[in-house]
């Protein structure tokens, strides 16, 4: 028996133009109400993104957002978990020593640095509902829970190698393609899962999850039944139960269609 849905945005829900059937969605979800069935938005994205996605019922969701380190219910904030300032201060390093672009993502805001350019930030607020530009990162007044590079898709997996072996203390996962986000030894979006486990006492058996990136992996393998999608990475197919469409096909909201009835 379902119990509860999980499901990844981008490259998984969200089409490449960032939309995604939303009649469709409201068929579902009317089905899922009936049913009880818990319907979780698992992203490493800003909560505030997120919520904007569901207009018509973004208050009757829930929401693992930055990888794990928040999680909603509707407007709600139930658990947060931040990069203590030990593990930000390491962070900070890595930060200084690299040429990418880079994200901080904290509770207040999401922030990128001036240097960067008015186009990055332009590009960024497909992503971030709440994004300011600094500076530096250096006197950041918020609770930060993670740390995006923007990186070349074909030097990518190197970095993430490299960074994992110099940097065991924190955790290193690919947020897509070209990005790598960092946060927290162990945590991921299976955090949020157990955290609404807990709560619920649902059973990971009873839940589905859906992905295609390496920061999915965790969710993916916590579940009963997962699906990645036909363009995931390599990581997120493995950890999967299940190989279903690309999402510019609708493929996971078919998926759930099917499910459900």
């Amino acid at each position: 028996m379902i119990k509860l849905i999980a499901t990844d945005m981008d490259g998984t829900w969200l089409t490449d133009q960032k939309t995604y059937d939303q009649g469709l969605f409201l068929q579902e979800f009317q089905i899922m109400q009936k049913k009880g069935i818990k319907f979780v938005v698992a992203s490493g994205n800003q909560f505030e993104n997120l919520y904007s996605r569901f207009p018509q019922v973004a208050n009757q969701l829930f929401y693992i957002a930055e990888n794990g380190a928040l999680v909603a219910q509707g407007k709600q904030v139930i658990h947060v978990d931040c990069l203590s300032e030990k593990d930000w201060q390491t962070i900070m390093k890595i930060i200084q020593k690299s040429n990418e672009k880079v994200t901080v993502s904290g509770l207040a805001s999401a922030y990128i640095l001036k240097k960067d350019g008015p186009e990055y930030a332009k590009e960024l607020k497909k992503y971030y509902e709440k994004l300011t530009v600094v500076e530096s990162f250096n006197h950041l007044d918020d609770q930060i829970f993670k740390v995006t590079f923007d990186v070349a898709e074909n030097k990518m997996p190197h970095l993430l190698e490299k960074l994992r072996r110099n940097y065991p203390e924190i955790d290193f996962v690919s947020g897509s393609s070209s990005s790598i986000d960092m946060s927290t030894k162990g945590m991921n979006k299976a955090k949020g899962l157990q955290f609404l486990s807990s709560k619920f006492k649902i059973n990971p058996k009873e839940m589905v999850t859906f992905g295609d990136s390496g920061n999915d992996v965790g969710m993916l393998k916590y579940a009963g039944t997962s699906y990645a999608t036909g363009t995931a990475l390599p990581v997120a197919k493995k950890a999967a139960t299940h190989i279903i469409g690309s999402s510019n096909d609708s493929a996971v909201q078919k998926e759930i269609w099917r499910l459900l009835n």
